[in-house]
């Protein structure tokens, strides 16, 4: 090789070396320049200090501590109180933030404020992973503070809504969770369920060790979770509904109430379809669930912002493989569709529904109960044998003293009644459907009468007509109740705790004697504000006891 090839080679040999000399003796130097002291002590004692070179933060927290007592603060609001006077180089909201943000907390907030809110819990709360695992999970990713993981406590709290009792905070235990499930509840006539609804179900075990079977079986106590309208009106507005007036939130319900719901009183089916998440992902799940459902409150539109789009966006959020599927990257509006679309996926597991028969039997499908009741209508109408009823709405729509004297009067039928077990649990069944169409109606009667007058002057009108005791426990059985019911949803910062909890229980709760005592007294009065407007209200609730007494009384004939 010629020797100026050599020297070359040579030449440039050495400049690589000073390159990388000159690169290591300066490097010290430039990560000194990359650490910003965020905030620190009265003393300049550094108390939060960021890498932006690593992105990271590092806290000194005895200081933080020390320091936010001196000027009589916890940790939380020292830093509230003093972000605004630092130098937050790198620290802001970015997009990913602002979506998760719309996702997990209050959406009438501004996100600049959830941002710097969040981020003082994250670097001054210990159990910060445990009551906000969403946040948790973003701000690890971008600052990584923690290099331990946080023991959480065991139960997570839900508020569970009832038909029939006030509202149940339910603490579900992560090891007894075993398996997640979509749930969809097939269309029906109604604007506003035109496509179905989407939901989550917990399929929650009686004990941790329980069979697979045992813990389908436990219904009881399995819980479904779904995005609702936040109807804070007596009545529903469908026009609120459809420019988002109304908020949503992601609430709680027994699945018991759920299944009468959807297969007794509106005669839809429902799909519960497994989804495939190990059990940490289901015990991450839960948690982020939970977040969601003490935090998250957004507007509610039945067109496109419903119960399907926020189930998505949630579901992306909380579950990898979900965000990483390609076929559910589109928004699905619609529950029927995004239902569709998530049977087509490896990430659900479909074939559970491929035969109904079987996917009853398991656990996976509830059919409405229409063919039930029409079943039970035929068996009934054949054995009066004059067959005065046309269908089964013509049966519900009579007036049920009308149907009882029917029976009452056909000695061959009352005869047949106390010797056929099958025909009488028919005629029970008939007047059970009856009962659960009438508490609509009564329910929907009541909101127009008070959607007509407003809360506001019925509990003036109540307060001046009533005595002192009686009125206590109106305000308790039937004004508190209500208000509840209408008032907005207290929103939280993440899960909140027993303790927390348990100091906000101070709501004394309706007894039963009390509503016994009420009836008569509330019939009479609110009847006095409008005779002509409680008239419907005064005929649903009249046939309506009516129709328990034809419950009593065919049982009495099975028992003799």
């Amino acid at each position: 090789m010629p020797y100026i090839y050599v020297k070359a080679r040579l030449l440039i040999a050495f400049s690589l070396v000073a390159l990388l000399s000159a690169a290591c003796s300066i490097s010290p130097q430039i990560a000194q320049e990359q650490l910003y002291i965020i905030l620190s002590a009265e003393n300049g004692m550094p108390i939060i200090q960021f890498d932006s070179n690593l992105s990271t933060l590092s806290v000194d927290r005895q200081n933080l501590i020390k320091t936010a007592g001196a000027a009589d603060l916890n940790a939380e609001q020292w830093l509230l109180e003093n972000f605004d006077k630092a130098d937050l180089k790198g620290l802001s909201e970015d997009t990913g933030f602002e979506k998760l943000a719309d996702i997990v907390s209050d959406n009438d907030l501004d996100a600049k404020d959830v941002y710097w809110s969040v981020l003082a819990r994250y670097i001054s709360k210990a159990d910060f992973a445990c009551k906000e695992p969403l946040y948790y999970q973003y701000f690890q990713a971008r600052y990584n503070l923690y290099e331990k993981e946080v023991s959480c406590e065991t139960a997570i709290p839900f508020n569970v809504l009832s038909r029939y009792s006030a509202n149940n905070i339910v603490y579900v235990d992560p090891k007894r969770l075993r398996d997640i499930h979509v749930v969809f509840a097939s269309k029906d006539d109604n604007m506003m369920s035109k496509f179905g609804h989407i939901s989550l179900r917990l399929v929650i075990c009686p004990q941790e060790n329980s069979t697979d079977a045992e813990c389908d079986a436990n219904l009881y106590q399995h819980i479904v979770l779904g995005y609702m309208a936040h109807v804070d009106d007596i009545k529903i507005n469908r026009l609120k509904g459809l420019f988002g007036d109304y908020k949503a939130y992601l609430y709680a319900n027994s699945f018991m109430d759920v299944y009468q719901k959807y297969t007794i009183s509106e005669f839809r089916n429902i799909s519960s379809m497994p989804l495939k998440l190990s059990q940490q992902e289901r015990e991450g799940m839960l948690r982020s669930l939970a977040e969601i459902h003490w935090g998250f409150a957004g507007d509610y539109k039945f067109t496109h912002r419903n119960c399907s789009s926020l189930m998505q966006l949630a579901l992306s959020a909380m579950w990898p493989n979900f965000s990483d599927e390609l076929s559910l990257q589109t928004l699905y509006w619609r529950p029927d569709s995004f239902f569709q679309a998530l049977q087509a996926t490896a990430i659900a597991t479909s074939s559970a529904l491929t035969d109904l028969e079987l996917a009853e039997e398991g656990g996976f499908y509830f059919a409405s109960t229409e063919a039930i009741y029409n079943k039970a209508f035929d068996v009934v109408n054949e054995a009066m044998q004059d067959h005065r009823y046309s269908s089964l709405s013509d049966y519900l729509s009579t007036n049920p003293i009308l149907r009882d004297n029917a029976v009452q009067e056909n000695t061959s039928y009352i005869a047949r009644l106390q010797s056929d077990a099958y025909l009488l649990e028919a005629q029970l069944l008939l007047e059970e459907l009856s009962l659960v169409k009438f508490e609509s109606i009564i329910n929907a009667e009541m909101g127009y009468f008070f959607s007509k007058y407003g809360v506001a002057e019925i509990e003036a009108h109540m307060h001046q007509s009533m005595s002192s005791e009686s009125y206590v426990a109106f305000s308790e059985c039937v004004l508190g109740p209500l208000r509840e019911r209408i008032k907005p949803i207290k929103r939280r910062d993440g899960i909140p705790d027993s303790l927390e909890l348990a100091s906000e229980s101070t709501r004394k709760s309706c007894q039963a004697e009390d509503k016994a005592k009420l009836l008569k007294q509330v019939n009479l009065y609110l009847e006095s504000l409008d005779p002509e407007a409680w008239a419907d209200v005064k005929t649903a609730v009249y046939y309506w006891a009516e129709i328990i007494n034809n419950i009593n009384s065919y049982k009495e004939l099975g028992n003799k």
